[in-house]
């Protein structure tokens, strides 16, 4: 969006810079790195692992969530893939922070579970369906 070769969206037209970036820009101003350093520091110690998280970044960039869990969860009625999408997303963020923040432990009854190697290779699968989708949508919007 901000090289002009995606469309721009509502969120991207609202995103807020402070003006000390935006000094910096003007100073170098045969520079887009200003931007994209802004982005990185910014964003570097942000989780977006979350449903809604994802579902905003992907609404800032300009693809649907939507679109996205039909593609990566092919199936005869749309509300069933999206509900697959969320359940997927929503239970990899669970899992996420039971390993990073509870020493692999249930919140609820703080039972330790194993990392099953089937769970392991089934969510892998689906988060390759879920970055392919991306992927494809991305791509038909860069042309």
């Amino acid at each position: 969006m901000f090289s002009g070769r995606w469309p721009k969206t509502e969120k991207y037209m609202s995103f807020q810079i402070p003006m000390e970036k935006v000094e910096n820009a003007i100073a170098t101003l045969q520079s887009s790195d200003w931007f994209f350093e802004y982005l990185n520091n910014r964003f570097s110690r942000d989780v977006f692992l979350s449903f809604e998280s994802i579902r905003d970044q992907l609404n800032l960039i300009g693809i649907q969530f939507n679109k996205t869990m039909e593609r990566a969860f092919p199936s005869e009625n749309q509300q069933e893939s999206i509900r697959i999408g969320k359940e997927t997303i929503t239970m990899l963020f669970r899992r996420r922070n039971e390993i990073a923040h509870q020493n692999d432990r249930s919140h609820a009854s703080a039972e330790q579970t194993d990392i099953a190697k089937d769970f392991v290779e089934d969510y892998i699968s689906k988060i390759e369906s879920i970055v392919n989708a991306i992927q494809e949508i991305a791509e038909e919007i860069d042309t």
